[in-house]
C-alpha cells in the first residue's frame, strides 16, 4: 500500500521511500572525479551503497533535505 504524500527516490536500481530514512552518509572517493562513496540507512536496519557523481549526490542531498522539513 503505497501511502499519500509519500517521496520516492531512484538511485542506480534502487528505489526508496525518503520517509524511511534514518541517515545518510558520506565521504568523497576522488577528488579529481567528484565521485562519492554513499550509504543509505533504513529505518529498517537496511543500509544501501552506492557511488554517485557529485549532481546525482546533490539530488539525494536536496530531496533528503526537503523530506526532512529543512528547506
Amino acid at each position: 500500500m503505497i501511502r499519500e504524500n509519500t517521496t520516492y527516490f531512484r538511485l542506480h536500481q534502487l528505489c526508496f521511500d525518503m520517509d524511511e530514512v534514518e541517515a545518510i552518509e558520506w565521504k568523497e572517493s576522488d577528488e579529481e572525479s567528484g565521485a562519492y562513496s554513499v550509504r543509505i540507512h533504513l529505518k529498517s536496519s537496511k543500509m544501501f551503497t552506492r557511488q554517485l557523481f557529485e549532481n546525482q549526490f546533490k539530488q539525494l542531498k536536496e530531496q533528503y533535505k526537503y523530506t526532512l522539513g529543512d528547506e
